[in-house]
């Protein structure tokens, strides 16, 4: 028996011992008994979500600009572009399929004014322009004997642009650009900015339990469901984490445990 155990000795007279029982109890000052450290623990948790829920507001206020300039949904001011011209397989021309060289490329805007942007093919039929702006354009390709080709397209929407030229004269006109990513890019952030919110909001809940020191499981649930606020990325998280890890050294300092150690 330990020197903090308490033994309780019921006697009938000086000389007869009935029962005796030994009351475990903990040590003066242990971090069970001490109120500091579930104020403690609150003020984590609290710290924690509030962060959560200052990311989550900025989130919410941002523009649908800053939204897809953001590192979930980054992208470039210029692009590279390539690509590859090969012939029509054609037997009776005597087009085989295979690259094209000298080919004449260049990049125009939709209002059909050139850009400093053009190039020529190589013998494998490749050509690259670099430093192409992100937005709405026209790539013109030309080359004798074949058609003249304006296929619209967003630069990096492709890696790499497979045009097969056709015999004859005349223009083919394609549309090649794919649908903006803007609008779900601003719907997937205001449902993640929401969630954050509400996680830190239930952060704040779970730290008002634990000054009411009612229901210690109720409490830790709710504290693990603020995890989910990313206040600071990882710093909010962090810090609820370490203020459950000192709510459960705490935990006899709640009502329903104190009923159930009785």
């Amino acid at each position: 028996m330990s020197d903090d155990d308490v033994e309780l000795v019921v006697t009938i007279d000086s000389n007869e011992e009935i029962s005796r029982a030994v009351i475990r109890g903990r040590g003066p000052g242990s971090i069970e008994d001490l109120e500091w450290a579930r104020s403690m623990s609150m003020g984590l948790v609290v710290t924690g979500s509030l962060l959560g829920l200052w990311f989550g507001v900025l989130l919410i206020a941002a523009s649908p600009a800053d939204v897809l300039d953001s590192p979930l949904f980054g992208s470039k001011d210029e692009e590279v572009v390539t690509g590859q011209i090969l012939s029509a397989l054609d037997e009776e021309n005597g087009s085989d399929g295979g690259p094209v060289e000298g080919v004449y490329v260049r990049i125009l805007n939709l209002n059909g004014d050139a850009t400093l942007h053009e190039a020529t093919s190589n013998r494998d039929g490749r050509f690259t322009m670099s430093g192409v702006r992100v937005e709405s354009l026209l790539l013109e390709v030309t080359h004798p004997g074949n058609k003249t080709m304006e296929i619209t397209f967003n630069p990096g929407d492709q890696s790499d642009l497979g045009l097969t030229l056709s015999p004859g004269s005349g223009t083919i006109s394609e549309d090649w650009r794919h649908s903006s990513n803007l609008g779900s890019a601003v719907v997937l952030a205001t449902v993640i900015a929401i969630l954050t919110i509400t996680s830190a909001l239930v952060g704040l809940v779970g730290a008002a339990e634990i000054k009411r020191g009612q229901h210690y499981r109720r409490t830790q649930y709710l504290c693990g469901l603020a995890l989910f606020s990313r206040g600071g990325i990882f710093i909010g998280p962090l810090l609820i984490l370490a203020g459950m890890g000192m709510l459960a050294a705490t935990k006899h300092q709640f009502a329903d445990r104190t009923e159930d150690d009785k």
